[in-house]
């Protein structure tokens, strides 16, 4: 089977999209078959992929879908497969699109009205047109289908996952290099979140200062991530703050400081006003880190009990839950290894064969 791909998500900075689509396809790769892998890119750069059955096909033009559309016809594609909810209208005999949340439905402020009506428009698309459906979590199939019930009959659920590093440790070495470059001086907070308003980092901010406020002890809290539409506000809440001295901005982190920085924070935090899955969440778990999150349906079902949950809009309920996860009981250490136990639940390997397997009933007319 020759399987066209919209490869431009195949970046060097990586955030979730990003992460989870690199992280498929290479393991499809390395899965071997009778697969052919064919990577539109906007340019002919070639990405870092393990060796096997693909090629890069520059598709370029005055805008991606002109120059991709134009190339298509001439590859024989038995199938397109998009990592994003954009596909090919024409060009391509099936197509199955990603759809990792419906934020711009579920939080339309954090949006413009311009990128609500984009996103409106591709995933009403991709109801209607599409031959299957991808969604990363069941929390965001259930939302597809109540926004859209023609596209309860062709979607099917691949989350993201945890590979075996995930649950290895980190040498003493490498956790003293990652303090010293983020300029960690003793126990601190992590947030790991691109500076966008759903990601509510003002309110982690305000929380923060309410948790310093009530105990003498110092905690750092680091926000980790690349800058973003709200940056400006996150900025600016940052130094009003009482303790801006103690919250350090990271930028972005490439992958190979974010083992340490997860396994020597005394919590992970993520107190989204929305999200699809979480990523940062699983990895966190996976490496024993506590983890405090939003009380939102897709974190019931990845994190189970695993986490404590907030209310994200309440800044004392946040402040409270960041001094339950980090005070030494019992219950933190259950839910730690409660964390460990759902993160082998969630394995990069069997998302990618249940990939395959959705790719092969799809050319054959079913999903």
């Amino acid at each position: 089977m020759r399987i066209g791909v919209d490869a431009r998500f195949l970046v060097e900075e990586k955030t979730g999209v990003e992460t989870y689509f690199h992280e498929l396809l290479s393991r499809l790769i390395r899965l071997g078959g009778d697969e052919e892998y064919v990577l539109f890119r906007g340019d002919s750069l070639t990405p870092d992929l393990p060796p096997g059955r693909w090629r890069v096909v520059g598709a370029g033009g005055r805008a991606w879908s002109w120059g991709l559309t134009a190339k298509l016809s001439g590859e024989g594609l038995d199938l397109f497969y998009s990592p994003v909810t954009a596909f090919p209208l024409a060009g391509a005999p099936r197509s199955i699109v990603t759809i990792h949340d419906l934020s711009w439905h579920h939080t339309p402020s954090s949006y413009s009205s311009l990128e609500r009506a984009r996103q409106r428009r591709w995933t009403a698309l991709a109801a209607r047109h599409a031959d299957g459906i991808v969604v990363v979590s069941e929390s965001t199939g259930k939302d597809l289908a109540a926004l859209h019930p023609a596209a309860a009959g062709k979607m099917t659920t691949i989350s993201p996952g945890a590979d075996d590093a995930c649950f290895s440790s980190v040498p003493a070495s490498e956790v003293q290099r990652v303090r010293d470059r983020y300029g960690l001086k003793g126990r601190y907070l992590l947030a790991l979140a691109s500076f966008h308003p759903r990601k509510n980092l003002p309110g982690l901010v305000e929380a923060y200062d309410r948790f310093r406020a009530r105990g003498p002890e110092r905690i750092q809290l680091l926000l980790a991530g690349r800058g973003g539409s709200d940056s400006a506000r996150v900025l600016a809440r940052i130094a009003r703050s009482p303790f801006r001295g103690d919250i350090l901005l990271s930028g972005y982190v490439p992958r190979e400081d974010l083992a340490a920085l997860y396994a020597a924070a005394e919590l992970f935090v993520l107190v989204s006003h929305y999200e699809g899955f979480g990523i940062p969440a699983l990895e966190a778990m996976a490496r024993g880190t506590p983890v405090l999150v939003s009380d939102l349906p897709v974190f019931r079902e990845v994190c189970g009990e695993a986490a404590i949950r907030v209310a994200p809009d309440d800044p004392d309920a946040v402040a409270e839950g960041i001094g339950a996860s980090i005070r030494d009981t019992p219950e933190r250490s259950a839910r730690i290894e409660a964390g460990i136990r759902r993160a082998h639940g969630y394995r990069w390997e069997d998302s990618a064969t249940r990939l395959k397997d959705f790719f092969r009933r799809v050319e054959g007319g079913a999903s």
